[in-house]
């Protein structure tokens, strides 16, 4: 039963596959450079395009596409600060996590709540804040209390906003016949 909730299945690689994952990682790009609110509480929109990513392409593809686009974002495309490998292990396992949760099945709001928990839990809140304080030499305390209260509220929000699309993309014909066909 515990296995209708997740999958570690990926889609063989295709023309179609390679071209989705190609306009996805376009896509992550994109949205990743891409922030609302005030600088101190920024929502960059790069967990929409996570969130597609492990929709559509399974857990190692996403997973691998979520990783170049870190590496794209933080090198080539000019990040905010100096490129530090560690990151991409994160990037690696948020991609995967959604896909765990999401690939290969008729999406529900526990899988979306629980792959978003995990993904500002464990990944973000303790792997990406240890990441931080050593790169960077800051205090890790003052780093986890102050993403905490951000991954607190973001929560919230950026549930709604991936239900919202993946209702969406329920609706949607075409997109549904792309999720199919994959």
């Amino acid at each position: 039963m515990l296995k209708d909730y997740y999958t570690f299945k990926s889609p063989k690689l295709t023309i179609q596959v390679l071209t989705i994952a190609a306009l996805m990682l376009a896509l992550d790009i994109i949205l990743w450079k891409i922030s609302i609110g005030p600088s101190y509480f920024q929502i960059a929109l790069g967990f929409i395009s996570m969130c597609l990513m492990g929709y559509f392409l399974g857990p190692w593809l996403a997973g691998t596409v979520e990783l170049m686009s870190d590496f794209l974002n933080s090198t080539v495309f000019g990040g905010s600060s100096t490129f530090a490998w560690q990151f991409l292990i994160g990037a690696f396992l948020g991609g995967m996590v959604y896909s765990v949760l999401l690939h290969g099945r008729k999406w529900s709001w526990l899988n979306i709540v629980v792959a978003h928990l995990i993904i500002l839990g464990p990944i973000s809140l303790l792997l990406d804040t240890t990441i931080v304080s050593f790169v960077y030499h800051i205090d890790w305390h003052v780093v986890f209390m102050t993403r905490a209260v951000r991954n607190f509220f973001t929560f919230f929000i950026e549930t709604f906003v991936l239900i919202s699309i993946l209702k969406g993309i329920a609706a949607n014909k075409f997109l549904r016949e792309v999720k199919q066909n994959l």
